[in-house]
């Protein structure tokens, strides 16, 4: 009778107790989740951008350039090991109770994510925060941003072709002023007094690994750590460095992280950084002429008179990213690449999903348009000679 009745004691704990704390814990992890996620735009800014972020991306930053590896792959393997390591010998005695503590290991990212990274989606979205008309812009401001970029592409242009060429060295001096420059134009945007602390360059993976499906760079959510595909050339590897600075910065709709690291690029100091800028930019104006101009009988002429008196460097540039892309993608991986974010981006709250990358022409030709109006942000002035 004494031992039936030890035994039955001792398995209650067990059976009962070792997985109700982890329970409780996710629920409160899910609950925090859920709450963070349906805090409104102004808490967002006021708290999470203006307060939280500035620390969190000084320590962020500082961890990230004091490292030779990828910190986002570092925690990735530990936090997986970790799971694992809980899945299989974590507390509690059962094997419900351990896989109950594994999953807290893995929701726990859930919070992060929102801390970190998704809380960017529901903050006041760039154009709010430049004070752009809430009318969309004419085909007379897409001429005149393509006539404003043409000018900082001429001026900034290398003369030697080879620099952009596929194969060619990236300026590793150029990628500390980019993101320089991508705080200083987050600072002006927000009007935080300090720019934030961003990390100073980018870890570069092996090439054709982001290629093959469609992309070229990214950083991870917890960390904001810029990784861009080794295979891109090096006027191409510039532009998506700004990108995924300004990523870096908080700034999470695709279109107002393209906007913000154009207009970052062209205020730059560093001509590369400009060119590399102002390369970028022209496509998108491009394109969205293609949208404003349509009515315009002689529209396609008039651009491509403009394009053909572009520098040589701007079109050698284009052909070196058209040539790294043709030798890295894949069109099933890239079909399925797609598929996926655009899921993601749509579960965030960007309601047109993958195809709001495009909407950041309109947010470039809007901003260089309003330096009519206004023309003290360092982005109206660019383009003079260095």
């Amino acid at each position: 009778m004494h031992r039936a009745s030890h035994t039955r004691g001792g398995r209650s704990p067990a059976s009962g107790g070792g997985w109700r704390l982890p329970a409780t814990l996710l629920v409160l992890l899910l609950a925090s989740w859920l709450g963070l996620r349906a805090l409104p735009p102004a808490w967002v800014d006021e708290v999470w951008a203006a307060r939280w972020l500035p620390p969190a991306s000084a320590i962020t930053a500082a961890w990230i350039d004091a490292l030779p590896w990828s910190l986002t792959a570092l925690a990735a393997v530990g936090w997986l090991g970790l799971a694992v390591a809980l899945a299989i010998a974590g507390p509690g005695g059962t094997r419900a109770a351990r896989l109950t503590w594994a999953a807290v290991a893995l929701l726990a990212l859930g919070p992060g994510f929102e801390l970190a990274w998704g809380m960017g989606y529901r903050r006041t979205p760039l154009e709010g925060h430049l004070r752009l008309p809430s009318t969309p812009p004419t085909a007379a401001d897409a001429w005149g941003a393509l006539e404003r970029l043409a000018a900082v592409a001429h001026a900034s242009a290398p003369r030697d072709t080879v620099r952009v060429e596929l194969g060619a060295e990236w300026p590793a001096a150029a990628f500390a002023a980019a993101s320089t420059c991508v705080a200083e134009a987050d600072a002006l945007a927000t009007g935080r007094p300090e720019p934030l602390r961003l990390p100073a360059g980018v870890r570069r993976l092996p090439a054709g690994l982001m290629l093959q499906g469609g992309s070229s760079g990214f950083q991870a959510p917890w960390w904001r750590e810029p990784h861009l595909d080794g295979g891109l050339p090096p006027m191409a590897a510039l532009a998506v460095a700004l990108h995924e600075f300004a990523h870096a910065a908080g700034w999470a709709r695709e279109a107002e992280t393209d906007a913000l690291a154009v207009l970052a690029g062209l205020a730059c100091d560093h001509p590369d950084v400009r060119f590399a800028a102002a390369s970028h930019a022209l496509l998108l104006v491009r394109n969205e002429l293609g949208r404003v101009a349509a009515d315009e009988p002689a529209w396609r002429a008039r651009l491509a008179d403009t394009w053909a008196t572009l520098p040589p460097a701007a079109h050698a540039a284009w052909s070196a990213t058209s040539a790294a892309i043709a030798r890295h993608r894949s069109a099933p991986i890239t079909r399925a690449a797609t598929v996926a974010y655009d899921a993601y981006l749509r579960g965030q709250g960007v309601t047109a999903g993958i195809a709001d990358y495009g909407r950041a022409g309109v947010l470039v030709v809007a901003a260089l348009a309003h330096c009519e109006d206004d023309g003290t942000p360092p982005w109206c002035v660019a383009g003079g000679a260095d």
